[in-house]
C-alpha cells in the first residue's frame, strides 16, 4: 500500500510540473515573403454569446499575436487583397481539468473519484482551468504555413499577470519560426 501510495504521490507532483504542451504546423512549405497581413477571425467582443472571461482572453490573444507580428515587421492592412497572410488565432479555456498522470489522465480521474475521504491529498493544481491557444498563419485561402497549438494550466485564474504571462508565453513559442516580413 505505501508503495501504491508513493507512486501515486509521484504522479501527481510530476503532474504539477508540467509545462506549456506545444504543438508546431510542419508543412514543410517553402519560405514566402510576406509583409502584411489580415485577420481570418473576428474579435469575440462583437459575439453576444461570448462570455467576459473568453472576450478578455481573445482580447489578450489578438494583442499578443498583432505585438509578436509589429515586432516582426509585418503590418495589419485594411483591405483584404492588400494582405499577403491571413493570421486566425482562437483562445480557449477547459474548467475543472484535472491534472494528473499525462500517460494515462483518465486513470487519475477515475482513481481521485473512488478514493476513500482524506487518503489521498490532492495537489494545488486540481480542477485549474486549462487555457489552449492556436495560432495559424498562411496564404489567404491557402494551408497554414506557422502556427500550431499550446496549452497550459493557469494555475491561478484570477490572476491577470500569470494569465498574460502564459498567453505570452503561447504566442512566442508558436511563432518561434516565424520569419522576419519581408520589405
Amino acid at each position: 500500500m505505501r508503495y501504491i501510495m508513493t507512486v501515486l504521490a509521484t504522479m501527481l507532483w510530476l503532474a504539477g510540473c508540467q509545462e506549456m504542451q506545444v504543438e508546431r504546423v510542419n508543412t514543410g512549405a517553402q519560405p514566402v515573403a510576406f509583409s502584411t497581413y489580415k485577420w481570418g477571425v473576428t474579435p469575440l467582443v462583437d459575439s453576444p454569446d461570448a462570455s467576459a472571461q473568453l472576450v478578455e482572453l481573445d482580447e489578450e490573444m489578438r494583442d499578443m499575436v498583432a505585438a509578436e507580428l509589429l515586432q516582426r515587421g509585418y503590418r495589419l492592412v485594411a483591405q483584404d487583397q492588400d494582405a499577403d497572410m491571413v493570421v486566425d488565432y482562437q483562445v480557449a479555456v477547459i474548467d475543472e481539468f484535472f491534472s494528473g498522470d499525462t500517460r494515462d489522465p483518465s486513470w487519475d480521474k477515475q482513481f481521485d473519484s473512488n478514493a476513500p475521504q482524506e487518503v489521498v491529498e490532492l495537489p494545488p493544481l486540481t480542477d485549474a482551468p486549462l487555457v489552449i491557444m492556436s495560432v495559424g498563419i498562411g496564404r489567404p485561402g491557402g494551408e497554414i504555413i506557422w502556427g500550431g497549438s499550446a496549452k497550459e494550466l493557469l494555475t491561478r485564474p484570477d490572476s491577470i499577470e500569470q494569465r498574460q504571462r502564459l498567453i505570452a508565453r503561447g504566442v512566442s513559442a508558436l511563432l518561434r519560426d516565424l520569419p522576419q516580413a519581408y520589405q
